[in-house]
């Protein structure tokens, strides 16, 4: 009788022995991921896991930058920048995608480091004299005036007395841009950041009656909404200013 118990016990042991062997000898599968661009963000969250494993991937933007999207290939698997994943049977490279933010420093126009002429359509800044030779392209300049001080105004508010009244004056050019402003209140800063570059809400926040033709005393932390000539919305948070002829507005826009 005794023999047999030991028989049985022995047997016992070596299926359970022989099941986890077989468990510890189920294959992994890795799942790698890449940050893209590679400056952009950091991400963790991978390694080697066993099909059915939960994992959670988090993709951190660095500064500049605002997270998008996860994607596999051409496939998006999560629009949040921290999300659990389940492992499938299968290696895999998930991408998390950023966008770099739009922000720009414009000077006033004594300000000889920054240029003080943007083209919202063109993403593109210029200088005094170059603004002059793309005058159909420019949508924003800045400019300092007692007053006012550090301000926002397009080539249409026809502004004069600040840039010299010469041919390059915009006051003078021959295609004059209007782009109008409205401060907007019921944005807070943390607000602002959690919007999309693109969004359609961008649109909503531009009020036509209470739009002018200047965003003046720009602070930090304020936030605007514009419409440009073209109609292309937007949204501008200020990030610094310093004051005077030869001061500077930096901030970051959004367009819709």
């Amino acid at each position: 009788m005794k023999t047999n118990l030991v028989k049985v016990a022995l047997m016992a042991a070596v299926f359970v022995v022989g099941f986890s062997s077989c468990d510890d000898d189920d294959p992994t599968y890795t799942v790698t991921l890449v940050a893209s661009p590679s400056n952009a963000g950091v991400v963790t969250g991978g390694g080697d896991y066993k099909k059915g494993d939960i994992i959670q991937l988090t993709a951190t933007a660095n500064e500049n930058f605002y997270f998008v999207s996860w994607t596999e290939g051409t496939n998006v698997v999560s629009t949040e920048a921290t999300f659990d994943y389940t492992v499938e049977g299968r290696d895999v490279t998930l991408t998390a995608n950023f966008n770099e933010k739009k922000i720009v420093t414009l000077g006033a126009q004594s300000n000889t480091t920054s240029p003080g002429f943007l083209s919202v359509s063109e993403g593109t800044t210029y200088s005094f004299n170059d603004a002059f030779n793309h005058q159909a392209a420019v949508d924003i300049f800045c400019f300092y005036e007692v007053g006012n001080d550090i301000a926002l105004a397009s080539p249409g508010s026809n502004i004069t007395g600040i840039f010299g009244g010469t041919e390059t004056d915009p006051a003078n050019w021959t295609t004059k841009n209007t782009t109008l402003f409205n401060e907007v209140t019921t944005l807070t800063v943390a607000q602002f950041d959690t919007i999309p570059n693109g969004d359609a809400n961008i649109q909503n926040y531009f009020s036509a009656n209470a739009a002018r033709k200047k965003a003046k005393l720009l602070t930090k932390d304020n936030i605007y909404a514009f419409k440009t000539q073209n109609e292309t919305y937007g949204l501008l948070k200020v990030i610094e200013v310093s004051v005077g002829a030869d001061g500077f507005v930096k901030f970051e826009y959004k367009t819709k």
